[in-house]
This record gives structure tokens, sequence and C-alpha cells, in this order.
């Protein structure tokens, strides 16, 4: 995950820029010390190709937007290095454009709406489940907005949430797919597309066996996505022990009632959980609201233009 972006005068080491996508703080003492053994290693080896560097718990991905001008992109150690040094290269190209165009201020002022489609990653998150589990409610629950009350199947594939909350410096895209038979066929076209699938159950004995079935189709289709169960509808007088359901699914299994309001909080908390350990990330003890942010219309046109 990139925790934070720096834009760095190299001679007197000034923070020209920053952006946050992560609660880390880079100490300034840590962000000297890798821009001195960055220039130190290039003065040495001057042939040498950019190294990402890790000083601390933190690495380090840079590249030279102009003369003294320096791009930072900091991570976890685990990350991979390639695909952040192409996030570098996108972010660099786009402020050289803007450099020459506007000039250093223009950039300052505008550097975290300029870099956001380079340091933006898509994670896509599916729910599916047999018609009338609640997939569509709990979607509506994790926008906030009013669960519906009345079953409304859907037809085949809802987006209606796609770009709408960001974790760190990912965009989560969230569908969930039509549970009806006539819809199973496209299924496996969309366990592939996916990051993570939350199966949801409505927690009835008949229900779980039926996902049990339904977790041997993604399994079978696609085997290295994770998945999580949602055991929705424990306000019901039938609904299973949801340790019990996780018991006969053998994957990891969270209690919801997903036409709650109030259990908005613990559901961005379960999605949280599942994204953190796609990324690989540990889940700091802070609430939602300081963990996701839900994108303005601007933020997700930028993104859809990459």
């Amino acid at each position: 995950m990139i925790h934070n972006t720096f834009l760095i005068r190299i001679s007197n080491k000034e923070i020209l820029a920053t952006t946050q996508y992560w609660p880390v703080e880079i100490p300034n003492s840590v962000l000297d010390e890798f821009v001195s053994t960055r220039e130190d290693l290039h003065r040495e080896h001057a042939d040498v190709s950019e190294l990402a560097l890790t000083v601390g718990d933190y690495k380090f991905h840079a590249k030279d937007v102009i003369t003294d001008v320096l791009l930072v992109f900091v991570t976890d150690k685990g990350e991979n290095e390639s695909s952040i040094f192409e996030k570098v290269d996108s972010a660099k190209t786009i402020l050289k454009r803007v450099l020459a165009k506007s000039g250093l201020e223009k950039v300052r002022e505008t550097f975290e709406r300029l870099i956001e489609p380079s340091v933006t990653t898509r994670l896509k998150i599916a729910l599916v489940g047999e018609g009338g589990v609640g997939k569509t409610t709990t979607l509506h629950l994790l926008l906030g907005d009013t669960p519906p009350l009345q079953y409304v199947p859907t037809i085949a594939l809802n987006l209606e949430t796609v770009e709408n909350i960001r974790f760190g410096n990912y965009s989560l895209v969230l569908w969930d797919f039509a549970g009806q038979e006539r819809f199973r066929t496209l299924w496996r076209f969309y366990f592939h597309g996916a990051d993570v699938i939350f199966l949801v159950c409505d927690s009835a004995l008949r229900n779980v066996i039926i996902s049990k079935d339904i977790l041997k189709l993604i399994k079978r289709d696609a085997p290295k996505v994770p998945v999580f169960a949602l055991a929705n509808k424990q306000d019901k007088p039938n609904a299973m022990n949801p340790e019990v359901v996780q018991k006969i699914l053998g994957i990891p299994t969270y209690p919801m009632v997903a036409i709650d309001i109030a259990r908005r909080d613990e559901m961005l908390r379960i999605l949280m959980t599942a994204a953190s350990q796609y990324v690989g990330v540990a889940l700091p003890d802070l609430p939602p609201s300081e963990l996701l942010k839900f994108t303005a219309t601007a933020t997700e046109e930028a993104i859809a233009e990459t």
C-alpha cells in the first residue's frame, strides 16, 4: 500500500507538496536519510538505475521530475517495487507536463489531484449469494443509504457503487450478482474479475447449505480469490449462530443485519478487514471514518480517465 507521497527539493530537502493515504507519519529524519542515501548512491554510482530503498519501516521509491525536484512514493516494505515505480513514472509524466505549462507553484497547489490517477489502484469486491439474502441491502448499508425493506431482485449485475469508497490508495469497486438461477451462468466471468468475494447467506440452514454449493463454484472458477461469508439476517428467529455457519462453510464468517443502519460501522469494519488482508497491511485500531473516504465525483472521473 502507498502510505504517502512527497515532492521534494533535493538541494535543501524542502517538502514542496505531500499527500497521505494511510495513517502513517513519516518522520522528517527518515525522509532526509532516504534523500541523502539516494544522492550518495547516485554520486558514487552514476550509471545505477533507480532503486527502492528501505529506511526503518518504510520503503521509498523515487524519480527526478526535473533538476532538483524529486517525486517520492512511500510504501510498506512488502510492496511490489516494479508496480510502484510504474505509478511513479506515470505521476512524473503528468507533473512534468504541468510544470512545463504552468510552473512549480501550480504543481504544488494541485499536487494531490494531479497524481491521484497514478496513485489509485482498483480493488474489486463482489457480493454473491442466492436471491433475497441481502446482497444489495448490504451495498446500501455500506454507502449509508436507507436499506430497502422490500425485496427487489437484482437483474444480472448491480454496478451502482463503482468507485465510491477509498481505502488508502485503493478505490473499492463493489458490485452484487443476481442470485436467480437463470443468471448463474454469468457468475464465473465475474468471479475472475474480483479481488475479494463476500458470500452472503441468510443464516437459515437451507440457505447455508446452498451457499456451501456456491462456494464450491467460486473455488472451482476463482481458486485464488479470498472469500469471506456474511451470515446476514441475524435478527430472524431461525438464524443460525455465525460460528456454526463458519464451521459449515469453512471460511471466515461475520454476523450481520444489513437492514439495520446502526450496524453500518460494523459492516465497514468487516469490509476493511477483508481489504487489509488482501492488500497485506495491518488494520489500525481506528474508526472507519478515519480509514475510509467516500470519493467525490471529480475524483471518480479522474480515476476513470486512466
